[in-house]
């Protein structure tokens, strides 16, 4: 009978170093660098079988650098390996158990090697194309929401010197008439210049309606009469421009990706053809849209795939982390650990699902009666979100709010 044969491979950007060894722990020849590169990843598949590495024989380990390992596992698979994607934390605990006190690039392969023949190697979750395709939309979409805001507080920023009454003025920054506005008159001075005509001009050529001219008017003789001094108008002017045009850049690639998510969701096929799609399951629950549903799905995957709604809830990272040692005791921390859009995503919905669903306001007040602060009571319903979400992903059902909180049953005293 053939011996096992287990490959450590150490995943870097242009290079990838191998290693073998056999059930013994030995090595089966020098360890060696592929390419990260079409011609690489055929090399690799030659030296494996020239050194007996057959598919059926070998188990081989990638440690979960980024993504610089995405294309050599696909590849691998493809060849009829069994790749592990192991989480680094996992290597590096390993290691110190070795007490290897150098990191090479060797020695880092052998570690990974050793640590799939050890047995205690757990494999990482590898997203299947759907939940990879939302995952890379969603950060996308995550990063632009972020730029944005940095945008619009910059905003904020100049027009509270070049037009300091624009919060009464044009109202909310971000929407289509204030933008509109402020592209075509950006100051005070601008909007003093212009006639009560041009400015409504300009807000219904953006397509916002409801501006009439009398508006326009009321705008002018306010910008007329503003404290603004004057000071570099044109220069503030083409910033403020240019900050507008930035939002609506981003705006119009949020809403791209939006509908990018929407066809990816569409796509999916239910596990059973005639029930529901995971993405409709999780969008039955208060609080959660289709944007959601998206961000859940591409951050967390298959929620099925966890072995209990506990152990979703610790990959969130929403509980507590307790630090204490003899008589000092440091108040409790949320946990750092999860994704850090898939927790803000169950925070806004946890928002939403308080004020829309009577069942999760009451667990919301019920938590403040216990003293708990605002924030730490919507992490509450958060929590209760995603156990709801497990169980409805387990059960293939649709939310019922009478299930979410039962009521105690009556005790009857008779005999």
């Amino acid at each position: 009978m053939k011996e096992r044969i287990f490959v450590g491979i150490d995943v870097a950007l242009r290079e990838h170093r191998v290693a073998l060894i056999d059930e013994h722990g030995e090595a089966l020849g020098r360890s060696f660098s592929i390419e990260a590169s079409r011609k690489g990843f055929d090399k690799l598949l030659a030296a494996l079988r020239k050194r007996g590495a057959e598919p059926e024989l070998s188990l081989v380990g990638l440690e979960a650098t980024g993504h610089l390992w995405e294309n050599l596992e696909a590849h691998l698979t493809s060849a009829g390996y069994r790749v592990v994607v192991l989480n680094p934390l996992q290597t590096r605990r390993y290691r110190d158990v070795l007490r290897k006190k150098a990191k090479t690039d060797d020695i880092d392969a052998y570690v990974i090697a050793g640590l799939l023949r050890s047995g205690e190697a757990e494999a990482g979750y590898v997203p299947d194309e759907q939940v990879q395709s939302l995952r890379e939309l969603c950060r996308l979409r995550a990063r632009l929401m972020r730029e944005r805001q940095d945008y619009l507080r910059q905003l904020c920023a100049q027009l509270d010197v070049a037009l300091p009454e624009h919060r009464a003025l044009v109202g909310t920054l971000t929407t289509v008439r204030a933008q509109a506005i402020l592209s075509a008159f950006p100051t005070a001075v601008h909007l003093a210049k212009a006639t009560p005509k041009a400015i409504a001009r300009a807000v219904a050529k953006a397509g916002s309606r409801g501006f009439s001219v009398d508006e326009a008017k009321r705008m002018r003789a306010v910008a007329k009469d503003s404290t603004f001094s004057g000071k570099a108008a044109e220069a503030r002017g083409q910033v403020i421009r240019t900050l507008v045009a930035q939002m609506q850049r981003l705006s119009a690639s949020v809403d791209d990706l939006d509908a990018a998510m929407q066809q990816t969701l569409s796509d999916v096929e239910p596990p059973d053809r005639d029930g529901p799609d995971d993405a409709e399951l999780l969008r039955s629950l208060p609080g959660v849209g289709p944007q959601t549903a998206a961000t859940l799905l591409g951050e967390l995957g298959r929620l099925d795939r966890f072995r209990n709604a506990r152990a979703l809830v610790a990959y969130v990272g929403f509980h507590p982390v307790i630090a204490q040692s003899g008589e000092r005791s440091a108040t409790p921390r949320l946990s750092p650990a999860g994704s850090n859009v898939a927790r803000q995503a169950l925070y806004m919905a946890a928002v939403n699902a308080m004020r829309r669903c009577p069942e999760m306001r009451t667990l919301y007040l019920r938590k403040r009666s216990q003293g708990k602060a605002p924030k730490q009571a919507l992490i509450s319903v958060a929590v209760k979100l995603l156990h709801t979400a497990y169980a409805l992903i387990k059960q293939r059902a649709h939310f019922d709010p009478s299930r979410l909180l039962v009521a105690p049953q009556p005790v009857s005293l008779s005999a």
